[in-house]
């Protein structure tokens, strides 16, 4: 049979006057014709939908973008005498300086030296590149925690209790505290004053690292000493069997968290530091103001008359600023084969922010060091003084961040080095239990950048250099675990992850699985990142404060206002 397409069929009476109409049969030919549709054949139905959240699920691949808010309080003055420093200084005591023919001139440096985009070089110093505006003062890294350390050194004072300071202890001993004793219907209780939250529950243990009577395991009796806000930072312990005098007051410690002394060898919380390994360089960063975007803090700018300058010069300067900045990473960042500092998948990166200092206020390193930023934690801030950790010839208190330098005009100048791929620095202090498969942030971690003493004399000492503090880490969520913990044999149940934790007590594997993207459950936990071109678009808003090292930090009140009453009461 021809073409079976080409087939024809007409009735007789159309066919001529006459004729009759009859039944016409054909035998269809039975020829299998088939082929193999390809993938790029352009007569498949792809269902756009299904084909969008394959390749969103499969990706692996982000591209980081954000906002920078920095709020800053240009508030430390100092003196310099050298020369293109002195006629660029925010004046404090211009007209006296003037009148006394001052060598060295008062002030501050401008704001110019805080933000993440220079307007301009400081004259006759060095050459500055508007090109390179981005690169004099900061620098945005991404990173992610690969590792952790237990070895950190770190120490506590808590100066509402004692004099005495807590140090040379490793992060890995647990949460430091400070005792104070008090009672319970005339029978005695200790109360425990730690350096960050607690994180405990009710029935829960704490392992000591020293013995109270002998024993050095309590089951927890109450949160709080009474005092407003105090039930995250204190709790107590209670035994009728305590005599008075091995009641420690005033001394330090630290514990671990114990969920239950059943099984306390795999309840009992793990205490470290985080360690970042970065995954971007300087220029992958780039760096935009953000429109007309200011923060709340209004510009503090005014002009400085000839007169009262030291190069006879009028000119503006500009001590605050409120400029909101918006910065995007050029690399696409692949987290396929990665995993963070507890072996699961990496579900956040962090975006890390470093001072750089180029034009040489600040960052002088102390005799035989190569670094010169120091770093804290929360509980390294004080009231009423300084804490002794701050100390700036310590070598416990500094970070993997390299310092280099330059002569200009006969003059040293230093600032810290660029990062690269693959460098470590130090992070938060956290705790995690492996029973619950869950991390928890017990203090983020700060760095401090000081003023170098050779060219900015300010009124601090050479151990404990006025300077400014900021948190350089901030998360950006890109994946989510539930919140619920999954467990289960593997006779039982297949395709158990590989980063379940297995429990030789209960002969279970414990596990909490990783939510898809796009799915956000009734707690509000998960992501649902814009996706396009085959990459995740997290955008993260940073509010970023440089504050100066005094300040009020970690401090209980000890005083409950009584509440206003009139005669409506």
């Amino acid at each position: 049979m021809g073409n079976e397409n080409e087939i024809r069929i007409v009735l007789g009476s159309k066919r001529y006057a006459g004729n009759t109409d009859k039944d016409v049969w054909l035998q269809p030919a039975l020829i299998g014709e088939r082929r193999d549709i390809t993938e790029a054949d352009r007569s498949i139905m792809v269902n756009q939908l299904e084909q969008f959240n394959k390749e969103r699920q499969a990706s692996g691949v982000y591209r980081v973008s954000g906002k920078i808010v920095n709020v800053f309080n240009n508030e430390i003055t100092g003196k310099t005498s050298y020369s293109p420093f002195k006629n660029y200084l925010y004046y404090t005591n211009g007209v006296q300086n003037a009148l006394n023919n001052a060598s060295a001139w008062e002030g501050t440096p401008q704001f110019d030296e805080f933000t993440f985009l220079r307007s301009e070089g400081i004259p006759n110093h060095i050459t500055f590149a508007p090109k390179s505006a981005s690169s004099y003062n900061w620098g945005v890294y991404l990173t992610y925690p690969y590792s952790s350390s237990t070895t950190q050194k770190i120490s506590y004072t808590n100066e509402n209790i004692t004099t005495a300071v807590y140090n040379n202890i490793d992060v890995g001993d647990g949460v430091p505290f400070c005792i104070k004793s008090g009672n319970n219907n005339g029978n005695p209780i200790v109360y425990f004053y730690c350096a960050t939250p607690h994180n405990l529950n009710e029935n829960e243990w704490v392992e000591l690292s020293f013995t109270i009577n002998g024993k050095n395991v309590f089951q927890v009796y109450s949160f709080g000493d009474g005092t407003n806000g105090s039930e995250s930072n204190v709790f107590a312990i209670y035994d009728l069997k305590f005599p008075p005098i091995d009641i420690p007051v005033g001394k330090y410690g630290s514990f671990k968290r114990i969920v239950t002394t059943s099984n306390s060898a795999e309840t009992k919380s793990k205490y470290y530091i985080r360690l970042h390994k970065v995954l971007t360089v300087e220029k992958d960063c780039n760096l935009a103001r953000a429109g007309f975007e200011n923060n709340a803090f209004p510009i503090k700018q005014k002009i400085e008359y000839s007169a009262v300058t030291p190069n006879q010069t009028q000119r503006v300067s500009k001590r605050q600023g409120s400029q909101s900045f918006s910065y995007s990473f050029d690399r696409d960042i692949s987290i396929n084969g990665l995993l963070d500092n507890n072996g699961k998948p990496v579900t956040e990166l962090f975006v890390t922010i470093i001072n750089k200092g180029y034009m040489g206020w600040f960052n002088y390193p102390p005799p035989f060091q190569q670094t010169a930023i120091d770093i804290g934690w929360g509980f390294n801030f004080l009231k009423n003084s300084v804490d002794t950790w701050w100390n700036h010839t310590s070598l416990s208190n500094k970070d993997n961040i390299p310092v280099d330098s330059y002569i200009a005009n006969g003059q040293t100048f230093y600032y810290n080095k660029e990062l690269n791929i693959g460098d470590v620095i130090k992070g938060d202090f956290c705790e995690y239990n492996y029973i619950e498969q869950k991390e928890y942030l017990l203090s983020n971690i700060y760095h401090k950048y000081s003023y170098n003493q050779m060219v900015f004399l300010d009124n601090s000492t050479n151990s404990y250099p006025s300077g400014y503090v900021y948190v350089p880490h901030y998360p950006v969520k890109i994946r989510a675990f539930s919140d619920y913990l999954e467990y289960g044999s593997t006779t039982e149940i297949d395709g158990i992850p590989g980063h379940a934790w297995y429990s030789e007590v209960n002969n279970i594997w414990l596990w909490k699985d990783l939510y898809s993207y796009g799915f956000i459950d009734t707690d509000n936990i998960g992501v649902d990142h814009p996706f396009i071109n085959g990459a995740h678009y997290p955008f993260l808003n940073v509010l970023f404060l440089q504050k100066p090292i005094q300040q009020e930090v970690n401090i209980n009140s000890i005083v409950i206002n009584s509440p206003n009453v009139d005669n409506c009461e």
